[in-house]
């Protein structure tokens, strides 16, 4: 090896960097960890507040059972005739609903973990228009017909959010809401209508309006169940993704929150044919998922994924110092022992648990600040002993704020990341290209 001091150097650094690679490993695991807890308290809200809401409906719901004869060979050669009943359901949906929601959020904090809750005031309404007497026939032969009474139906995905009774009205009288748990549907929220003949209810024209405050966690949305929907919401949160099926027509978008207005038809929405499929299905017990307009509340500068993203930069910045370190080394004659560069390599690993640890409590941008701060302080120390003088000790700490000034603004430009960063790697192959340009390799290496 001393015979070859250039290649020992070389590969004293590659061990270095492994063994501060790992360290980022162990790092990154922590930044999981608290993501997972994160998580868990997020739940936690939920299980405790509500979840995720979405609101179905209203719609209406008309039970008939169909009774038929079913014959079976018996003993003797003899013939056995039962009755059996089959519990089935029509749909009718609005011709217009109208829906107009106003939502106010709130942070709350479980532990050192912030969850943004919200709460809603809603007022759907419309009308069912008016249509031709029902013709109904039994689909097995010889059977009956019992027809029910008409329910007006609607759901909400988590019903402990409910905040008060809804009211209801349906053509000017006001009907008494109830919770009730329907085949296919699940659990739903009904009023009976009110006419003496169950016909009356399913033909002629209906005008409605139910109003409820509902409240939840994460996200919100509705599944346009009308002919035509037309949807307005109102937020005081300035973080939204317009998820879901459909994009707003109309959105604006400020820091004190925003404003977004959706619009479409039974001809470009599934939702009525989903639901339909459902009720004769049951496959709302088992998770189904019909097309809906969806808005969550998303927190864009996330600490966890922020500093989980500084990590993945962690070993280009270790890499980036020793390969400074390592040129100064050659072309200005400094020497610096392997026992250094770990210490150095060491801060800059210490300073993103820094960075995870402080900013749950101040918020990603603080705790930059001060871990940028801390670790900075700490290395012009060391390195101006290190290096023989105050002055080398600050022209390597302005390298390194170079370098924490770059990495701050790859991870505030989530669009322009992989940009940044390739012009970094170049930039810096560029400038250790120039720098050793004259450098005679063979006389270094001997």
């Amino acid at each position: 090896m001393t015979k070859h001091p250039l290649f020992f150097k070389l590969l004293t650094a590659v061990a270095l960097l492994t063994l501060l690679w790992m360290a980022l490993l162990l790092v990154r695991g922590v930044v999981h960890e608290r993501t997972s807890y994160r998580d868990t308290a997020i739940h936690d809200v939920s299980r405790l507040n509500a979840g995720q809401q979405t609101v179905t409906g209203p719609f209406i719901y008309w039970p008939y059972t169909e009774s038929y004869a079913v014959q079976t060979a018996g003993e003797a050669n003899t013939t056995v005739t039962t009755r059996r009943s089959e519990q089935r359901a029509l749909l009718r949906f609005a011709h217009t609903l109208s829906v107009d929601a106003t939502l106010n959020t709130e942070v709350l904090k479980r532990g050192v973990f912030p969850v943004t809750v919200y709460q809603t005031d809603q007022r759907l309404s419309g009308q069912f228009a008016a249509q031709e007497p029902l013709s109904l026939t039994p689909k097995q032969p010889g059977g009956t017909l019992s027809m029910g009474r008409p329910w007006l139906v609607f759901q909400v995905s988590d019903l402990r959010g409910l905040s008060g009774t809804p009211v209801l009205q349906l053509g000017g009288r006001e009907l008494t809401v109830f919770s009730s748990t329907l085949p296919g549907l699940g659990a739903v929220l009904a009023a009976e209508l009110p006419d003496n003949t169950p016909a009356d209810s399913w033909t002629r024209e209906l005008t409605f309006e139910l109003r409820f405050g509902l409240g939840g966690t994460g996200s919100i949305g509705w599944v346009p169940l009308g002919d035509t929907t037309d949807m307005a919401l109102r937020a005081n949160w300035p973080h939204p993704r317009f998820g879901g099926d459909f994009l707003p027509r109309e959105r604006r978008i400020s820091a004190d929150g925003f404003e977004a207005r959706w619009a479409t038809t039974s001809l470009a929405s599934q939702a009525q044919q989903q639901l339909t499929a459902q009720l004769h299905s049951g496959e709302r017990e088992r998770g189904f998922d019909m097309e809906r307009m969806q808005v969550d509340l998303i927190e864009p500068l996330d600490i966890y994924q922020q500093t989980d993203r500084a990590t993945k930069y962690g070993l280009l910045f270790v890499l980036l110092t020793f390969v400074a370190f390592f040129l100064f080394e050659m072309v200005k004659r400094w020497r610096i022992h392997p026992m250094q560069y770990l210490m150095v390599g060491a801060a800059l690993t210490v300073f993103f648990l820094l960075l995870l640890s402080l900013s749950e409590r101040l918020g990603f941008a603080w705790a930059y600040g001060v871990a940028t701060g801390a670790c900075l302080g700490l290395l012009t120390v060391y390195l101006s002993v290190v290096l023989g003088g105050w002055r080398r000790g600050l022209g390597m700490s302005g390298l390194l704020v170079t370098l924490y000034g770059l990495l701050y603004g790859i991870l505030m430009s989530e669009d322009n990341a992989l940009l940044m960063g390739s012009l970094l790697l170049f930039g810096a192959l560029a400038a250790a290209m120039l720098v050793t340009r004259k450098l005679d390799w063979h006389a270094l290496g001997n």
